[in-house]
């Protein structure tokens, strides 16, 4: 049967207003600058000293023309556009549930199947609903309601494409109007609207955040327009659409200077969107969300009773406050993610650091712990429980994630059959610090355990598997050592507790640096590329000489070249 959605997408050959098409877009990961110069501590933009006193090879990385939407984005996009949060005629499931998985490549006849399924039902349920229409209609058909609907393609036009179309494209949708009474039922303006709708929704210029300005600079580059630069911002920042402040900014070619571009990054985030993309940023830095190791802690309740499925979410969410609270209550700095003894408490965790439950409710509670105790994340019993074991802790397992995810030095896969290597036993060996230094001991696994991997997890013994404070090893009584040689910065420095190796981690130009990294790869949604290392090296120079905000720092990735210029992408 020729039903008008079947007509619709006969009629997308010639009306979609497309840019090349949907199925040759990679996709890079991240949320969802190039600055040779250098930097030192300062406002964002400042210059400094050369590459942070670290070798970097200046350039541009290539990037897509025609990168899609992740699906995080369509979701967020689809929100700030039309109020679409889920989909009724899909048991009220997140539009992207519905569409393939983020990946790179072109987009397979599958994947594209998803995207018209999603847009017809976003579609029927924004004509359906009086208050979810009005963000598509900002007008009262009448007559034929070709006028209405002209005004429509214009205005919503604009915001969905993330720039003005051009009077093609607006002829394109015209003309789809205007073959209304031959793609719907009856032609009434209602069913045409609803098939527009559509229309737009599976557009490349929607699905596809194009970039095909070709204004080349003298090194065969090309400068970004203002308007493919207002989405990049709104994009980095938020991970959606661009509001009417910088829509309004674009149209008026204002996003063409460092300045400009800068302004606009310190408005935008003062937003509630901002917060949540820096969210998402400190979630990818841990290695905190769903099917990780901070959603699946498990312990043998026989040895510590006070643990509870329950905590594992309020752990979560207490490591999260606390990185909010640091960058926007407090406007702090990457030494204060390891020094702050604030801390977000509740009944249920209060025991855990020691306090009395009596004196919190359910909700948590900020409150300032132990300075010698507690100093920085890394001793938040979110993160010890999720790097500990079942019966034990793990001083490997806090080990690597310092030493890999905080220093930023691979220590590598381990060898075939080292997880399997057995905890020895022995009335000598008791403390678990003995016990894992025997377990690697072997020639295989000694020269990255007692080198990288196992100094920083001894130092975190203080701390015992559901983070509790602890001096004597509980089976034994036996005093637990935290003393030890931690490889930083290239040097192994003697460390004495885990507040004195937070005081070295926040003080550590690796540890910095690494920051900075995992930063540019996220905001510029490509990993580690080897041209984006100048940036890396301003950015880090910067946090070295301090007084240098988190959000001096994200603003500062909108400063770079690379964030407004193009460099052509090789095949």
């Amino acid at each position: 049967m020729y039903t008008w959605r079947s007509g619709i997408i006969v009629a997308a050959t010639f009306a979609a207003g497309c840019i090349g098409s949907v199925g040759d877009d990679p996709v890079d990961t991240g949320p969802g600058g190039e600055s040779p110069t250098g930097g030192a501590g300062g406002k964002p933009g400042s210059p400094g000293s050369p590459n942070g006193g670290t070798q970097c090879t200046p350039g541009i990385a290539s990037t897509s023309q025609i990168r899609r939407l992740t699906n995080a984005q369509y979701d967020r996009t689809v929100r700030d556009l039309l109020g679409v949060t889920a989909l009724k005629a899909s048991g009220n499931a997140a539009p992207s549930t519905l569409l393939a998985t983020d990946q790179a490549g072109s987009l397979t006849d599958l994947g594209w199947s998803a995207y018209t399924s999603v847009a017809e039902m976003i579609a029927a349920q924004v004509m359906a609903d009086p208050a979810l229409k009005g963000n598509f209609l900002k007008c009262t058909p009448t007559g034929d309601g070709a006028a209405c609907l002209h005004d429509t393609i214009v205005e919503f036009g604009r915001r969905a494409f993330r720039r003005p179309l051009t009077q093609a494209e607006v002829a394109r949708f015209d003309a789809i109007v205007a073959k209304g009474p031959e793609i719907t039922p009856n032609g009434a303006p209602e069913e045409v609207a609803e098939a527009l709708l559509y229309m737009f929704l599976i557009s490349p210029s929607f699905i596809q955040r194009a970039e095909i300005a070709e204004a080349p600079d003298t090194a065969g580059r090309f400068a970004l327009s203002s308007h493919e630069v207002a989405s990049r911002l709104s994009y980095m920042l938020w991970g959606t659409i661009p509001d009417e402040a910088l829509n309004q900014a674009a149209d008026q070619k204002q996003l063409s200077t460092p300045e400009q571009i800068l302004a606009q990054a310190q408005r935008m985030l003062e937003d509630r969107r901002a917060q949540q993309m820096v969210a998402g940023f400190h979630r990818y830095y841990l290695e905190l969300g769903t099917n990780t190791r901070w959603d699946s802690a498990q312990r043998d309740t026989k040895l510590f009773p006070v643990f509870d499925r329950s905590l594992i979410p309020i752990l979560a969410e207490e490591t999260e406050r606390l990185f909010e609270h640091v960058v926007f209550t407090r406007g702090g700095a990457f030494q204060d993610f390891f020094l702050s003894t604030t801390a977000f408490v509740n009944a249920a965790t209060a025991p855990l650091y020691g306090l009395d439950p009596t004196n919190f409710g359910a909700d948590l509670q900020e409150v300032t712990l132990d300075p010698t105790q507690r100093p920085g994340f890394l001793t938040r019993v979110g993160f010890l429980n999720a790097y500990s074991s079942y019966n034990r802790t793990s001083p490997i397992l806090r080990g690597v994630f310092i030493t890999k995810d905080v220093l930023g030095i691979d220590p590598g896969t381990p060898p075939p059959g080292a997880l399997e290597t057995p905890l020895p036993e022995g009335a000598e060996l008791d403390t678990n610090r003995k016990r894992v230094d025997a377990q690697t001991a072997g020639a295989a696994c000694a020269a990255c355990h007692h080198n990288f991997i196992n100094p920083p997890g001894f130092v975190m013994e203080a701390y015992d598997a559901v983070g509790r404070w602890q001096t004597h090893e509980a089976s034994t009584n036996a005093p637990i050592d935290t003393v030890a040689d931690v490889l930083i910065d290239g040097q192994p420095v003697k460390v004495a507790s885990p507040a004195d190796l937070m005081a070295k981690l926040a003080a550590s130009p690796n540890a910095q640096r690494q920051y900075a990294q995992k930063w540019v790869s996220y905001a510029y949604e490509r990993d580690g590329h080897p041209l984006d290392s100048c940036t890396v090296s301003d950015l880090a120079a910067k946090i070295t000489a301090g007084g240098y905000t988190i959000l001096d720092l994200v603003t500062d990735l909108t400063q770079s070249e690379s964030f407004r210029i193009r460099a052509v992408e090789l095949e």
